[in-house]
């Protein structure tokens, strides 16, 4: 799972992406009600399979999530997507959710 990302990305060079490819890493907290999603950021999803160097792009947001298992889901990853998704979106963003072959 991965995701598409519009927008405006201003990197430390000064370069301006307008799109960008994102993929989430989760962890879910000890107590199991919280989810930490980390989302990294490349150029497209080529750069990410060559393993190049990821962007450094600077969202300022909370990427940390109540969770429930039970009215959630136990695929914390897909809830993780969903979730980067939806607070991309609120920052202005536009999101697509990418299901991997």
């Amino acid at each position: 799972m991965a995701l598409n990302v519009t927008g405006n990305f201003e990197l430390p060079t000064g370069q301006t992406l307008t799109q960008v490819y994102a993929r989430t890493n989760a962890a879910l907290s000890l107590e199991g009600n919280q989810v930490m999603a980390y989302p990294e950021f490349w150029v497209d999803e080529a750069a990410f399979t060559t393993r190049k160097d990821n962007l450094r792009i600077d969202i300022r947001a909370d990427f940390s999530y109540q969770y429930d298992r039970v009215q959630d889901g136990a695929d914390i990853l897909a809830f993780s997507n969903q979730k980067v998704k939806e607070t991309l979106e609120t920052l202005g963003f536009t999101a697509e959710i990418v299901e991997l072959d």
